[in-house]
């Protein structure tokens, strides 16, 4: 034994002070090295090590009697471990975030099955090394992470002015996720996220298209992809100066038929990259349906879509025609892509190529990008714009099956709506868009 104190028997080297904090003072414990009792090798809330083997009161320890009576108790618990690894905040984020080789991933993903897909663990992963890594001290153990520090990330994300509110709240879920498994797995004493102040978050209301904006987009991006353009470009000009000269530009059918797609259905970009020709269903002269069951994702590949839910949707036949057309002068045998990409046997087209071709077309119809981002608009907002311009005009329920925002409750209470049903909602998207042919 270590001596006795207090009427307590200490069974290890250590020591107990006072630290003032806010309006009171807390007991804190310090575990010595016994060859060189200078040298502290573990220090820690005695309230902390009360929480942690389960006692839940919240009267302040203030006799010091009693901190030692604590203090025994965790040693006799197991939950002194002087000899434990040392593991860095960084590191362990970085492995939990870690796809292919995170425990936790696979462990969700095994009871759950692709509830956490790569896409997200990527998407967390490049949050927490671009956004919070360069605001935490260097070599931060985790049993030091208080919420200080993770309020500290979040203060300086908010004075940089770089990100949105809801871009910063991703920045503190890389960190709290991790944080909380390791409080779980007893790896923390306490969740250091429980004293960190929430952030607000009030998102920009995403703006939308008008109709007539949508159809001079698509009319310049058919003659863009048909007989081609002409852009301004900017080059060097004389004394280095910049200066814009003409280019003529001809592209390919696929930014169109994207942008189309999007606003004749409200699908989203990733479901629209994966589309193929088995998804196609022609019906009639004037109209034709998608199976849209598929999504294509940067990280994850093909996939289910979001929600994990099918849905139909109609599109006009000269739609369809035009994208089995494109399917048709795919360059690899057996592939049924649409949006086939040329460098690639198995991926589709880059979604920036679609979306810089889409913001060209903007720029040329007299959006300017000061413009798009004062209305807060993108390429998902022509699935807002659709949304939006079918709402009152179609049945509710049929607008939320086919834009994909059932409950899995309603889904299996009204899937596969007849053909006819989703023919009358083509019928009133083409009204909405004055019938215009842009073949």
């Amino acid at each position: 034994m270590s001596g006795e104190l207090n009427g307590v028997e200490k069974s290890m080297d250590y020591y107990l002070t006072k630290r003032k904090k806010t309006t009171r003072s807390y007991f804190y414990v310090n575990f010595t090295d016994p060859e060189d009792p200078r040298k502290v090798r573990l220090s820690t809330s005695v309230e902390l090590l009360r929480r942690k083997y389960g006692d839940r009161s919240k009267m302040p320890v203030t006799r010091e009697k009693e901190a030692y009576f604590i203090v025994e108790r965790a040693i006799s618990e197991g939950l002194i471990n002087l000899d434990r690894e040392i593991i860095f905040f960084a590191d362990f984020v970085k492995e939990f975030w870690d796809f292919d080789n995170s425990l936790y991933i696979r462990r969700r993903n095994q009871k759950s099955p692709n509830s956490i897909g790569k896409d997200y663990a990527n998407l967390m992963f490049g949050n927490f090394v671009r956004h919070a890594i360069p605001h935490l001290p260097e070599n931060l153990k985790i049993n030091e992470v208080t919420a200080i520090h993770i309020e500290n990330v979040v203060d300086q994300l908010l004075d940089a002015n770089t990100l949105s509110n809801a871009t910063i709240q991703k920045v503190v879920q890389s960190m709290s996720v991790p944080l909380k498994e390791a409080t779980r797995k007893k790896m923390i004493a306490h969740n250091p996220m429980d004293g960190v102040e929430p952030l607000s978050n009030t998102p920009k209301e995403r703006g939308i298209y008008t109709i007539e904006e949508l159809l001079k987009v698509m009319e310049y991006l058919y003659k863009k992809g048909t007989v081609g353009v002409t852009e301004m470009r900017p080059v060097r000009g004389p004394d280095k100066t910049v200066v814009e000269k003409p280019y003529e530009v001809k592209t390919d059918l696929k930014p169109y038929l994207a942008v189309a797609l999007a606003s004749y259905t409200g699908m989203r970009a990733g479901e629209i990259r994966a589309l193929s020709t088995d998804q196609i269903q022609i019906i009639d002269d004037k109209y034709g349906i998608i199976n849209v069951d598929r999504a294509y994702n940067y990280y994850a590949g093909l996939k289910s879509t979001k929600g994990k839910r099918s849905r139909r949707v109609p599109l006009p036949r000269h739609l369809c025609d035009a994208l089995l057309k494109e399917a048709s002068i795919n360059p690899y045998e057996g592939s049924t892509l649409v949006f086939w990409n040329k460098k690639s046997e198995i991926n589709p087209i880059s979604p920036n190529y679609i979306l810089n071709q889409f913001y060209i077309a903007l720029e040329a119809i007299g959006v300017t990008e000061q413009q798009r981002k004062e209305r807060n608009v993108d390429f998902h907002s022509l699935r807002h714009t659709f949304n939006s311009f079918l709402r009152g005009k179609v049945n509710e329920k049929m607008l939320r099956s086919i834009v994909g925002h059932e409950s899995i409750t309603m889904t299996d209470r009204y899937t596969h709506e007849t053909d006819n049903e989703l023919i009358e909602v083509g019928r009133t998207v083409l009204s909405i868009f004055s019938d215009e042919d842009l073949r």
